[in-house]
């Protein structure tokens, strides 16, 4: 993969947030970073070194105090050209499944008909086509993330930004939508920009991954792993176990350094 030029470009970008006392917390300060098109790039680090700040910067939700934050060199604007999966589905209780899908696509062009046969399609990639009537509260939590999923992927968004998707699941769950994922970005290839704090679910994920500790990058590391992957042909690899012994070395030292951080979060993201 030799992309041409970079689709998410963050330069020198630090951004703080004001607490209720007054007081100032830095969520990421000074921050380089390329993701190039169609790589997908995972980001990880222990609780408040930035990491969720970044993919809100990313798709224009906050705007950063100093530095520029741009796609294709313009400043990013919400919409469906950016898909967003958080951690914990947001789906709209009120709405079916395939109204929740087609949420994403109200406001962009689209009639009622268009919207409706698009979400469709989109379930039926998914594996959730059968419960397209159904509502949230009938679904289990791989469901619910798979049904987020596919309200992201709706408006075939270039780029696709993952905050802990998989976090809430349980291990079997967690597998089976990593499986998903990875079979959805062989077949589209978007730019994706990954939060996790998994260790594992990033070397079998990502094509590149970014250790991040208290809002700065400490290191970007390429993943040279073959792809199709999985965690069971992935774990018996040399180059598997030193990647992972890498960054276990970078984490454990950042959490056992700021233990605070890793448990309750001082800085957002």
């Amino acid at each position: 993969m030799t992309p041409t030029h970079p689709t998410i470009r963050f330069a020198g970008v630090s951004k703080a947030f004001r607490q209720r006392d007054g007081s100032s917390i830095q969520a990421v300060q000074a921050i380089d970073l390329d993701v190039p098109a169609r790589q997908f790039v995972a980001v990880v680090g222990p609780s408040g070194c930035g990491k969720s700040t970044l993919l809100r910067l990313a798709d224009g939700l906050i705007t950063p105090d100093m530095g520029t934050v741009t796609i294709d060199g313009a400043a990013p604007v919400p919409g469906p050209r950016i898909g967003f999966v958080f951690q914990n589905f947001r789906l709209l209780p009120w709405r079916s499944v395939l109204d929740n899908v087609g949420f994403a696509l109200e406001g962009s062009g689209y009639s009622p008909p268009d919207r409706r046969d698009r979400a469709m399609a989109q379930l039926r990639k998914v594996g959730l086509e059968a419960w397209a009537d159904q509502y949230p509260a009938q679904l289990s939590g791989g469901m619910k993330q798979r049904v987020a999923l596919a309200r992201a992927l709706v408006g075939d968004p270039d780029i696709l930004l993952m905050d802990e998707p998989f976090a809430s699941l349980d291990a079997q769950t967690r597998e089976l939508m990593q499986e998903d994922l990875l079979r959805l970005h062989a077949e589209r290839q978007p730019t994706v920009l990954f939060v996790t704090h998994s260790v594992d679910e990033a070397l079998l994920l990502a094509d590149r991954i970014i250790v991040m500790g208290r809002g700065a990058v400490l290191d970007d590391i390429e993943v040279d792993l073959p792809r199709p992957r999985s965690i069971e042909g992935l774990q018996g690899l040399p180059a598997y176990a030193t990647l992972r012994a890498r960054l276990w070395s970078q984490i454990r030292h950042l959490v056992l350094s700021d233990p605070a951080s890793a448990f309750f979060g001082r800085q957002p993201g």
